[in-house]
């Protein structure tokens, strides 16, 4: 168990929940999420890309997306730290959703967008977990606070918050989260709900795969290179930071026995610069 890969990160749970073969899972996530609102009973999964926000960019692939049997659109991000603009991008990723959706209807009443953050690390500075945000008139002497709309909606789970000790240990969603913050520790009496048993089985398998884990490797590289890529920019410059760190994962890859074609395709480095790496 001390090998399993961490789902938090989004090309793992992709892997677990974004599987045809294996959307149940998901489906039973969303229910405990959403308790009724809405009720998914079936799901489609999609894979859709959102236009680039800065030029230098490549346009963003949605971790996961489904369409429900209620039409209502889901979007679910991973995000293992805070960038510090995460309130922003969700509202950018959120507004991509509705036009879809208004298309389709050919009309202004859109269908509902539930866009889902699963966070390792804290965003906001409300005391709960799980932060739900809709847009509000805000509440005056005159007014009451009420909810413009439901059409759109965003949750937050901030994992960091979350401790299973302290939760309905009978909740169905306490058993999902303890899955997500920590496989290796889950209580086994959360292995008792078939689905969540069946994601860390899912868990187990995906994280004996060499392939998949190089490729995790990378993508965890990818997504701290990201994210330090301004200090990087300062010290060293940006493309010797960037090199490094494509030196560092080929080696890794390399040492767990990848074969090179493989690795070639993961890295975009050709064959010929892998077999010349200086070890």
């Amino acid at each position: 168990m001390t090998n399993l890969l961490d789902p938090k990160l989004d090309y793992i749970f992709k892997n677990i929940f974004g599987v045809e073969k294996h959307k149940h899972l998901l489906i039973s996530f969303l229910n405990a999420l959403l308790k009724g609102n809405p009720l998914i009973k079936t799901l489609e999964l999609t894979n859709t890309e959102i236009p680039k926000i800065f030029k230098d960019d490549k346009a963003s692939r949605l971790d996961v997306r489904a369409t429900c049997n209620d039409d209502t659109e889901i979007d679910i991000e991973i995000q293992c730290k805070n960038t510090g603009e995460i309130p922003e991008r969700a509202m950018y990723y959120l507004a991509n959703m509705i036009p879809h959706t208004v298309e389709a209807n050919e009309s202004y009443k859109a269908s509902k967008v539930i866009g889902i953050w699963i966070l390792g690390k804290n965003v906001t500075d409300r005391k709960d977990a799980i932060g739900e945000a809709y847009m509000t008139f805000q509440a005056t002497d005159c007014d009451p606070y009420q909810i413009l709309t439901e059409t759109a909606r965003i949750i937050f789970i901030e994992l960091e918050k979350f401790n299973p000790k302290n939760a309905d240990a009978r909740d169905l969603l306490t058993a999902w989260l303890s899955f997500l913050k920590d496989p290796i520790f889950i209580d086994e009496s959360f292995l008792k709900v078939e689905e969540v048993k069946g994601a860390l089985e899912r868990l187990k398998y995906i994280s004996a795969d060499k392939e998949i884990r190089a490729m995790a490797d990378l993508r965890q590289r990818t997504i701290n290179d990201r994210n330090s890529e301004m200090i990087v920019a300062r010290e060293e410059g940006r493309e010797e930071g960037i090199a490094e760190g494509k030196r560092e994962a080929t080696l890794s890859m390399l040492i767990n026995g990848l074969p090179v074609d493989i690795i070639s395709k993961c890295t975009g480095l050709s064959i010929e610069d892998i077999k010349n790496l200086p070890k």
